[in-house]
């Protein structure tokens, strides 16, 4: 039984006997590519091996990659951190995994800045889960996008890798009808670093800087969007995000991410979700 699984037990959405990820139709048809990238990930990062916070060898039934030990050192919430502010902003909800703390953010570096895209699958499938067990539908999971030179210097946008490997746990648990769309949206502008920066200073800088595919324009129309991403921190960049999908005619858009560092209460609870 997996994290949200657990919290869960007895309320809300079931999750369905897991089928096989390369199911038939829209959303789940794959592909050979698909299907060697996941198989190539099983066999460098073979699940249970090594924590992603610690580097400590993990049981094999920790398939989310984190020891019980760290994993008791991270506040887990399935609450909307930004729900009593949302008035404030272009999306309808954000659903975080966790709140932003030395834990979340040794995983996050790890797996942007160490060099660990691998690191995508389990906590791609910790978001997946955590959007199937909110009981949310939605038909489009789209990543925030990257500028091209920080892609050309990562290598890799780590919110893309996320958005595809939560739509693959989503519909493994039974999730039907989201479909992954790879480039949906761009970031043709670069922006400076914004570490630091307030909610208003981020949302100047961010103003102009994303823009809708040209060929995804009619396909977005009314349509519910997932907008995937590593963390929130202040909502700005996901805020210009959501304006130009819906300027561009989505219906609701909806943010997904592993951690969260804005909105929350005083009061966290810690629960042994992992």
């Amino acid at each position: 039984m997996g994290a949200f699984e657990r919290e869960n037990a007895g309320q809300g959405r079931k999750p369905a006997a897991a089928g096989k990820a390369g199911s038939s139709g829209p959303a789940g048809d794959r592909g050979p590519l698909r299907r060697f990238l996941s198989a190539a990930l099983d066999i460098v990062y073979p699940e249970g091996l090594y924590c992603l916070c610690c580097g400590d060898i993990i049981e094999p039934s920790r398939r989310h990659g984190i020891c019980d030990r760290c994993s008791s050192e991270i506040y887990w919430n399935i609450s909307d951190p930004l729900e009593r502010d949302l008035d404030m902003f272009s999306f309808d909800g954000v659903l975080p995994c966790c709140r932003y703390g030395y834990r979340p953010r040794q995983i996050i570096s790890g797996f942007k800045n160490g060099g660990r895209p691998y690191a995508a699958k389990p906590i791609g499938s910790l978001m997946g889960e955590r959007l199937f067990m909110s009981g949310l539908e939605a038909d489009i999971i789209a990543a925030v996008p990257m500028h091209r030179d920080k892609l050309r210097a990562r290598g890799f946008n780590q919110a893309e890798l996320l958005a595809e490997q939560a739509q693959l746990e989503y519909e493994r648990l039974g999730g039907k009808g989201l479909r992954y769309i790879p480039g949906l949206m761009q970031k043709p502008v670069a922006t400076d670093s914004m570490r630091g920066s307030d909610a208003v200073k981020r949302r100047s800088l961010l103003h102009t800087s994303f823009s809708l595919s040209s060929q995804y324009a009619d396909i977005i129309i009314n349509k519910r969007i997932i907008l995937a991403d590593d963390v929130v921190t202040t909502g700005s960049t996901a805020d210009a995000c959501a304006r130009v999908l819906k300027e561009a005619g989505a219906g609701r858009v909806y943010v997904l991410c592993f951690a969260s560092g804005s909105g929350w209460s005083p009061q966290y609870e810690r629960s042994d979700l992992i």
